[in-house]
């Protein structure tokens, strides 16, 4: 479903909005937003990722399932 949006912007950026690739300013603007949307997320997933921390017993554990697959890679 779609909503109707009447915004006010400067006019370097309706510039911008214009010079996009696409058929109607509501197009561009609706990619402009949906790419921006993407990359907040993707920003969110990295701090998230790079918060993330094993405690000793996780990376003791990961570091044993490790060296088991890696043995059973190898074996004849």
């Amino acid at each position: 479903m779609k909503a109707k949006l009447s915004v006010t912007v400067d006019v370097s950026l309706v510039a911008f909005l214009d010079s996009l690739p696409g058929k109607t300013r509501s197009a561009k603007l609706e990619q402009a937003l949906s790419q921006y949307r993407k990359i907040q997320e993707d920003l969110k997933l990295r701090e998230e990722l790079a918060a993330y921390v094993d405690d000793d017993d996780e990376r003791r554990e990961r570091e044993a399932w490790e060296h088991t697959v890696s043995e059973a890679m190898w074996r004849d």
